[in-house]
């Protein structure tokens, strides 16, 4: 199914491709793409990537986004840093026609330094050589539970500082003495005497990437210095290009203590399979409470009325029985054609199932499944107490039904 989502009104999430049509200057995005980077994953995606298309109309708009995507989600020192967010960005722009054939060269490249060493996947081998001993080390002989990649120049004044702040860190420091994380710093580049005569902390082993295959090969994107990888003791990425040491100590904390808390032992486990009367507690995944809406309802004859006026595009009718709470945040306008954009991707629609009543975003909204040629897609509605909508919103399937 294509990642599509509908605009929506304030009061809920689908509110940010609405204001993603209307936002006025390149300075008034950063605030909207912080809230995006606020959500869930999925739903950051899906919105993000709506934000993309609502754009593609406004190509000054859309570039302004792409720069200013580039800027917060590639760059590890910002505090809404996130490769999956500008994955999905620059996926956007290489695959429609708004950029000229430079500017989707340029973005496919960077693309390409995005995907490598993404969270989840096995790092990248590489080759160094410490002070003391000339013999070329490599990344995958060393075992731990945790390795810690550090980045850094000698001639950045940022590295330095952290390169101390490391040091002196409770955390990494108890997790290197319980030899259970090795933290590995990594000169990239190719002035050797910089290196010789910069100082390391002995809790950390002070590597040179001699052969230079990180830079030359391409084997890390590293956009600035210092940055940080964590390793678990298979060499899967678990932080990649993180600029805070903050944020490695929060990660390192979590890890540990969920190590320390570990599975049950299979002999319990076992113990418990043989007494029904201690049964194994097995943890629940959350499950949205749905119930059916009654057929006299007067919300399911509103909701059926507002179904209406998008399938017909009556955008006015929409917006005159916005809340009050929400009419200031969009304008008629923003329903127009919303419901051709979700048929040009999902195919004509074929008919919606029953209303169903549901939580969502800590408000009572009125849900149905809407069948389309290609796909379903979930129907939200959330009126206010004396029956106005405060939004109308189209999502992914599995956001209105619970999970298995």
């Amino acid at each position: 199914m294509k990642k599509f989502i509908f605009t929506a009104i304030v009061a809920i999430v689908g509110w940010f491709n609405a204001l993603a049509q209307s936002m006025p200057a390149p300075e008034k995005y950063s605030n909207f793409i912080e809230q995006i980077a606020e959500l869930d994953d999925q739903r950051a995606e899906f919105l993000m990537n709506a934000t993309m298309e609502s754009l593609i109309e406004n190509p000054k708009g859309y570039r302004q986004m792409m720069e200013l995507a580039e800027k917060r989600f590639s760059d590890p020192t910002d505090p809404i840093h996130n490769e999956k967010l500008y994955m999905v960005v620059l996926n956007h722009a290489i695959e429609k026609y708004v950029l000229s054939g430079a500017e989707k060269e340029k973005q496919r490249l960077l693309l390409e330094g995005a995907k490598k060493n993404m969270i989840g996947s096995i790092a990248a081998d590489f080759d160094y050589v410490t002070p003391s001993d000339k013999k070329a080390q490599h990344l995958k002989g060393l075992k731990a539970d945790y390795i810690l990649i550090y980045f850094n120049n000698p001639d950045c004044e940022s590295c330095e500082i952290v390169k101390e702040r490391l040091a002196n860190n409770e955390t990494i420091n108890q997790l290197i003495n319980d030899k259970k994380l090795i933290v590995l710093g990594i000169y990239p580049y190719d002035d050797q005497k910089l290196w010789k005569k910069a100082k390391y902390p002995k809790m950390m082993i002070n590597g040179w990437n001699q052969s230079r295959t990180i830079e030359y090969g391409e084997l890390y994107d590293l956009p600035t210095l210092p940055c940080f990888y964590l390793l678990d003791k298979n060499y899967k990425v678990l932080i990649k290009n993180e600029g805070s040491l903050n944020k490695v100590e929060e990660k390192l904390k979590e890890l540990s203590t969920a190590q320390e808390v570990g599975p049950v032992p299979e002999a319990s486990a076992n113990k418990q399979a043989l007494h029904p009367s201690r049964p194994a507690v097995q943890p629940e995944k959350p499950k949205p409470t749905i119930i059916p809406a009654p057929a006299d309802d007067p919300n399911v004859a509103l909701s059926e009325q507002m179904f209406g006026y998008l399938i017909n595009n009556k955008a006015q009718e929409l917006y005159d029985n916005l809340s009050d709470k929400v009419k200031g945040q969009v304008q008629p306008s923003t329903f127009e054609g919303a419901f051709t954009q979700i048929e040009n991707q999902m195919g004509k629609y074929q008919g919606h199932e029953a209303w169903n009543i549901q939580q969502f975003q800590g408000m009572k909204a009125y849900t149905s499944l809407v069948n389309f040629e290609k796909s379903q897609l979930g129907l939200i509605i959330v009126f206010d107490e004396v029956g106005k909508m405060m939004g109308i919103n189209m999502v992914p399937a599995q956001a209105i039904q619970p999970q298995n």
